[in-house]
């Protein structure tokens, strides 16, 4: 037998182990992953509770937001790259309008990076804003000339989208999870 033959047997060998490793580490690392998942267990509770917040217009500087959450990481592989996305959207008849044109602007977004969950451990914390970090104070209605306060059912209406995404077994694995116009509360 030739050693060119002997050669590209051995490469071959090589790197059908390879592949199969690598097969076999991605499999088990998305049936792994599916266990965070899993609707039974609530090992991502994004909001965990109510969600405080203070929207009233009228007092931009006192304007703040607080979103509880808990992640568990019950999988295998350390859950990496976590980071957590929120806007808030306000919905209101702008009065300055000859139609009293229904606006909505966005006024808050904020985003925050929470670093790796070790396998078995829990991230329990809050996503916080206040007037200084996170509101865009200067998409605000000039609440005494542009907000119709006869609006029916309420004046103002806010909306969130949070988004939250992760990387997993060995970073193979980045997934996002949605969270679009949720109700965030009103004024008044």
């Amino acid at each position: 037998m030739r050693y060119s033959r002997l050669f590209r047997w051995i490469v071959r060998g090589f790197l059908l182990v390879f592949t199969l490793s690598l097969s076999a580490v991605s499999l088990l690392g998305g049936f792994s992953a599916m266990t965070i998942f899993d609707p039974n267990v609530n090992n991502v509770n994004i909001p965990d509770g109510d969600i405080t917040a203070n929207f009233d217009i009228t007092n931009p500087s006192g304007m703040y937001i607080n979103v509880p959450f808990n992640i568990s990481n019950s999988g295998v592989y350390d859950l990496t790259n976590i980071q957590l996305s929120f806007q808030v959207a306000m919905t209101y008849d702008d009065a300055s309008t000859p139609l009293n044109d229904t606006t909505t602007v966005k006024i808050f977004d904020k985003t925050q990076f929470f670093g790796t969950i070790t396998q078995g451990n829990t991230l329990k914390t809050n996503l916080t804003g206040s007037a200084s970090d996170g509101f865009i104070i200067a998409n605000l209605p000039d609440p005494s000339t542009e907000v119709d306060w006869y609006r029916a059912p309420y004046a103002l209406e806010f909306y969130a989208n949070l988004t939250f995404s992760a990387s997993y077994s060995l970073n193979l694995y980045t997934f996002t999870v949605n969270i679009i116009n949720f109700t965030a509360g009103h004024f008044p």
